[in-house]
């Protein structure tokens, strides 16, 4: 077994963040390790086995301006406008108020290796990545 360099504290974080996907009352509320009706229909619909949710805030969980942020996921988008995936704004929001939310993509579409490689080439700790099971898993990056 491999282990991570991320403490276990903010491993935890990670899992008990809510995830966002979408604004408004069409919105998701997504949980890491539980099933989601709404996203499996919402696959289901878009014809796409897998998803992911990707950010470029606070690389490697330091905290970063707003400004930072903000380019950062700037980049993240046109990155991403460049492929063959549609992009849906989300926000991962820490229901403990520890962290401040952070803006995100979510990426019906994008398999996992490639998830991977966007996570790591925007310095992130780690990803959601779904599969047709429509159940949010938490994938360690580093």
């Amino acid at each position: 077994m491999v282990l991570s360099v991320i403490t276990s504290n903010l491993i935890a974080s990670y899992r008990r963040t809510h995830y966002r996907v979408g604004a408004g009352c069409n919105s998701i509320f997504l949980c890491i390790d539980q099933y989601s009706e709404s996203l499996a229909k919402f696959l289901a619909a878009s014809k796409q086995s897998c998803a992911a949710i990707v950010s470029a805030y606070n690389p490697y969980s330091q905290l970063a301006s707003n400004e930072e942020n903000l380019e950062a996921h700037e980049q993240l988008r046109n990155l991403l406008q460049h492929r063959p995936y549609p992009i849906i704004e989300s926000l991962n929001i820490d229901p403990t108020g520890q962290w401040p939310p952070e803006e995100s993509l979510f990426v019906p579409g994008l398999d996992l290796n490639t998830g991977r490689s966007i996570g790591q080439q925007f310095n992130q700790n780690a990803i959601a990545w779904i599969d047709n099971e429509a159940i949010p898993r938490l994938i360690l990056l580093r």
